[in-house]
């Protein structure tokens, strides 16, 4: 965007402010889909849960996968179809599994005591695998390692014992590996033990790899691999084994940026601190992933100096980025923090007692939703 259509929406809108681009989404989703010519998408909705996006993926075809009931709710409000609509989480209550079962959507259940609690009211149900410690890449986050999310291998009998009880059938197998993965080597070995493991259940429909996709990795690698394996389970079994993937980040990431206002600049030792109306009550993921975001100036070039870029909150350690090289920054102008689109907005507390950040999508003809 222009420098003078960003100060626009600021004077419009005020800051904090979230903006996505409707273009960047679509062309995001888009690559998925021609990447992944064999699998079913379904957007993962609590990356970013923004009513106008979820009613653009449902435009382009695609599913969601839920994590709630509120969420549920949302997908329902824009346009999704039952069958496009895919739930997984943890710890679920009889309460929320009878929801589940009257509104008809597909699930994933993380425990043999939800399986019990399930087959007592249900049919047909998908499990979530519990993934042994694979060696992954240091900047990932959300990895399996102690987490005790998902069913363990050991439980399977077990599962298959209360689903057949029960006339019901285990006909979906769900692995998450991690988040922010660049490196295609771990989602090939995670693919390897889930398709195995799969194989322990005859009447398997379909395989759910998750997503985890790091903005740098190369999907395409990714996609031969998984399309490979799901060709040789569908052999095992004799019959076509569906393959669902549930990307979030990889669509949204840079298709949002956070506009956020100078509101003080502090001379430091050997560097400069710029404070700003946003904290980690507007954006977290610095501060809970350590995450380094792109920040610029907005309409601002020249000589660099170093700055630290600080949240407005007395939390010492609430930094949105630490040693940047900015033109000279001052007071009241406009910092750009780029690829927020996901876990951004969503995770927003208003800490400490703010007004949450507001949030607008640039749709492809100019408009503004």
């Amino acid at each position: 965007m222009k420098p003078e259509n960003i100060f626009q929406l600021v004077n419009t809108f005020g800051t904090p402010l979230y903006v996505y681009e409707e273009e960047i989404v679509r062309h995001n989703y888009h690559s998925i889909t021609n990447t992944f010519p064999e699998a079913e998408i379904h957007y993962a909705v609590m990356c970013n849960n923004n009513p106008f996006i979820l009613r653009i993926i449902q435009e382009m075809g695609g599913g969601v996968q839920i994590n709630s009931l509120s969420e549920l709710d949302l997908a329902s409000n824009a346009g999704f179809s039952r069958d496009k609509i895919y739930f997984t989480s943890v710890g679920l209550d009889p309460k929320t599994l009878e929801t589940l079962v009257t509104e008809k959507i597909s699930l994933n259940l993380d425990s043999v005591e939800e399986v019990e609690k399930y087959c007592r009211i249900g049919n047909d149900l998908g499990i979530r695998v519990r993934m042994p410690e694979f060696k992954l890449p240091r900047q990932t986050t959300n990895s399996s390692k102690n987490s005790n999310v998902g069913i363990v291998e050991q439980y399977f009998d077990r599962i298959k014992s209360l689903a057949a009880a029960s006339g019901s059938r285990v006909i979906g197998f769900h692995g998450y590996l991690a988040s922010n993965i660049n490196e295609p080597e771990p989602f090939a070995q995670f693919a390897d033990y889930l398709s195995q493991q799969a194989r322990k259940f005859p009447d398997l429909q379909y395989v759910n790899f998750g997503s985890g996709f790091g903005l740098e990795l190369d999907l395409s690698v990714v996609s031969g691999y998984y399309g490979t394996v799901m060709r040789e389970l569908s052999t095992f079994f004799g019959r076509q084994i569906r393959m669902k993937i549930e990307p979030g980040r990889s669509i949204m990431a840079l298709a949002g940026k956070l506009y956020t206002k100078v509101t003080n600049v502090k001379q430091l030792d050997g560097k400069k601190q710029i404070a700003i109306d946003a904290g980690f009550g507007d954006f977290v993921r610095p501060l809970l992933y350590g995450a380094e975001h792109p920040i610029e100036v907005v309409g601002k070039s020249g000589t660099k100096e170093w700055y630290d870029i600080r949240g407005n909150t007395v939390l010492q350690s609430d930094f949105l980025g630490y040693n940047r090289k900015l033109p000279p920054v001052k007071e009241d102008d406009i910092l750009m923090i780029s690829n927020v689109g996901a876990y951004g907005r969503v995770m927003a507390s208003g800490f400490p007692g703010k007004t949450l950040p507001k949030e607008v999508v640039v749709m492809m003809d100019g408009s503004l939703l």
